[in-house]
């Protein structure tokens, strides 16, 4: 009787943690300044930033890395590392074109190129949480706070 009941108990259990095949309700698009913040766009906001991480990983390095934007220009500036790039707005999206500089002799460290990298190729731009900023693009993400 024991082993019965042992069983019978097992089944009911299993059978309440099955899910019914129902599809999930829709979520309604955001709206105001909630979708200002989920949209891939128009633009990090003219100003001076430190980046603060790559690839969801904080930076630890041992100078600074910032970005300084304009109405038309994106800077980098780390230690002798300064590219920069000419960006417009197409829609809602962000499109950097490099503006060719000299880059100084040093390997860039990787947090570097994987800024450089996002830049290159803005996929999104949104606005965090914690009051910063994520962008993505070339495969990494990189995110920034105001100075």
């Amino acid at each position: 009787m024991t082993r019965n009941w042992i069983v019978f108990l097992s089944a009911f259990s299993l059978a309440a943690c099955e899910r019914p095949n129902v599809a999930p309700a829709s979520v309604p698009e955001p709206t105001g300044s909630a979708a200002a913040a989920q949209h891939s766009g128009p633009a990090l906001p003219v100003g001076q930033y430190r980046l603060a991480g790559v690839d969801g990983r904080a930076i630890n390095l041992p100078h600074a890395i910032s970005l300084s934007v304009t109405e038309s220009e994106i800077r980098l500036s780390s230690q002798c590392v300064r590219p920069r790039w000419r960006y417009r707005l197409d829609g809602r999206d962000m499109v950097t074109t490099p503006i060719p500089i000299p880059i100084c002799e040093r390997a860039l460290y990787p947090e570097e190129g994987a800024a450089i990298a996002v830049l290159d190729d803005i996929t999104a731009v949104r606005r965090t949480p914690e009051n910063g900023w994520r962008l993505e693009g070339g495969g990494h993400s990189i995110a920034v706070f105001s100075q």
